[in-house]
C-alpha cells in the first residue's frame, strides 16, 4: 500500500481547521454577555381565590397567594372563565416566595409580581393579560 503524502496532509490539514473552529466558536459564544438574572421565578400552578384565601398548587407544592393589587388583577381574568367559585385556573405567574410568619395558612406564601398568562379550562385556550 502506497501513502500518499499530500492527501494525508489535506485531511489533517480540514481535520485542525474543523476542530480549530468549533473551538473558537465555543469560546466566542461563551463571551456574550449574561442574561439579566430574574429575581421573581416562574410558577405554573391551579390558582383558587375563595373570599379571604389565596392558593396555587403547582403539583408539587401548595403555597398560599399574598392578596394584593396582583392577587385581584389574577382573580379578575380567572373568574372570566370559571365554571363554579371552586374551580382552579392553571395560571402561569412569576413571584417571590415568602415565608409565613403567621401561625395559621401555608408555610410557603407567593407575592405576585406579575401575570404571564392563564389557560382557559372550558377550551384549553391561552389567555395573556393587556
Amino acid at each position: 500500500m502506497k501513502f500518499h503524502l499530500k492527501a494525508l496532509l489535506d485531511k489533517s490539514y480540514i481535520m485542525k481547521n474543523t476542530i480549530l473552529f468549533i473551538f473558537l466558536a465555543g469560546i466566542f459564544s461563551c463571551n456574550q454577555a449574561p442574561k439579566k438574572e430574574q429575581n421573581h421565578p416562574s410558577f405554573y400552578g391551579e390558582f383558587l381565590y375563595l373570599s379571604d384565601a389565596a392558593v396555587l398548587n403547582t403539583g408539587s407544592e401548595i403555597y398560599g397567594v399574598i392578596i394584593d393589587e396582583n392577587m385581584h388583577k389574577l382573580n379578575e381574568l380567572c373568574t372570566t372563565v370559571k365554571r363554579d367559585e371552586y374551580d382552579m385556573i392553571p395560571v402561569y405567574i412569576k413571584g417571590e416566595v415568602l415565608n409565613n410568619t403567621e401561625e395559621e395558612g401555608w408555610d410557603k406564601l407567593i407575592k405576585i409580581s406579575s401575570i404571564d398568562s392563564l389557560v382557559n379550562p372550558n377550551d384549553n385556550s391561552i389567555i395573556k393579560p393587556n
